[in-house]
């Protein structure tokens, strides 16, 4: 089937329950940034789910999408995982910084006073049967990304996203971040790319300015540009974003997904209303964070796994990964209200 903008514009999405269909442990409260591989693009044909936590990057595996089973910690201290499939080879993308783990080195790092002096990088491994891993790569650090270090004391660049045009390859990031105000949430402040002739070499950042920023007058990205998940059509690109916005009515800051549209994934144009909005209560009443989405040729509809926060325990915040279904109109009826709640 083709897959064109218009195809993707008029889809419905509907919750395949109102509960997350990964949680996190005692000892892993939040898991986010989803990953997804399906069945028919895996070595194994199974689902493989590449997230992450405090700890760092973690990998799953199913039968079915819904029930997970935990396989590996492939990298600690590790953030926003990016699988990008080429050929027979697997890539695993993330973001690696060089800040101290806490209670570690403490008297060298945490210093009354003392700057921050860290920094982060875009790596990447490989793998042919999803279980070894190469090496570990750099591609760019945020040392060679001139906003990076915007409103901060360190330059940081984060979840990237990697796609192939013509003969170069295009890896899209954020780059700064941005805490909000009231809840302390961390979201990326600006997105640019950078580019390279092969997939495992150095990157150069081509734009002296972002790609997207908030801007004042944005009902809905005020604050930070959120997370960004890309996805290549036949006739343009696609991307699901979770924008950072103050509202002024609830007087506090909230995300929403929204869909994005261009011709040449470089000028973008977001859909009027959002996809999904935060609850009311529950599990994903606070911040919608970031999504993978892949098309189901055997079922023609789409997945879109997205990873959301709204509960405490024991006032620890904790973030799961839920469930969308999108669908054609004709297909599944008129759409249901999205509400997950508990």
């Amino acid at each position: 089937m083709e897959l064109k903008v218009n195809y993707l514009k008029n889809l419905s999405w509907f919750p395949f329950s109102d509960e997350p269909v990964v949680k996190g442990g005692f000892y892993l409260p939040q898991l986010s940034n989803p990953q997804i591989l399906l069945p028919e693009e895996s070595c194994d044909s199974k689902w493989h789910l590449f997230v992450h936590s405090w700890l760092g990057l973690h990998h799953f595996i199913s039968d079915s999408g819904i029930a997970w089973e935990p396989k590996n910690l492939i990298e600690v201290r590790a953030h926003s995982p990016f699988i990008y499939r080429e050929n027979e080879n697997y890539y695993l993308l993330y973001e690696k910084h060089d800040k101290k783990i806490p209670f570690i080195g403490m008297k060298h790092s945490y210093r009354e006073n003392e700057k921050d002096t860290s920094t982060s990088s875009i790596d990447m491994c490989s793998s042919t049967d999803l279980i070894t891993w190469s090496k570990p790569r750099t591609l760019i650090t945020s040392k060679d990304v001139s906003f990076a270090d915007d409103y901060l004391l360190s330059p940081r660049i984060s979840r990237p996203q990697l796609c192939k045009i013509g003969r170069k390859y295009r890896l899209y990031f954020g780059a700064s971040h941005l805490v909000l105000p009231d809840s302390k949430q961390k979201v990326s402040r600006y997105l640019s790319y950078a580019e390279c002739d092969i997939i495992d070499g150095l990157y150069e950042c081509n734009e002296k300015t972002p790609l997207l920023r908030p801007t004042g007058d944005d009902e809905f990205c005020n604050l930070g540009v959120g997370s960004f998940r890309l996805l290549p059509l036949q006739d343009g690109f696609a991307a699901f974003t979770c924008p950072a916005t103050w509202n002024s009515e609830k007087n506090r800051s909230e995300t929403n997904l929204f869909l994005m549209f261009s011709e040449d994934g470089l000028k973008w144009e977001r859909q009027e209303k959002p996809i999904l909005v935060p609850a009311e209560r529950g599990w994903a009443s606070r911040y919608i964070m970031g999504c993978d989405v892949h098309y189901k040729e055997k079922e023609d509809c789409w997945y879109c796994y997205f990873c959301a926060n709204g509960n405490k325990r024991f006032k620890i915040k904790q973030e799961s990964i839920g469930l969308l279904i999108g669908n054609t109109p004709e297909l599944r009826g008129a759409p249901k209200k999205l509400s997950y709640q508990n």
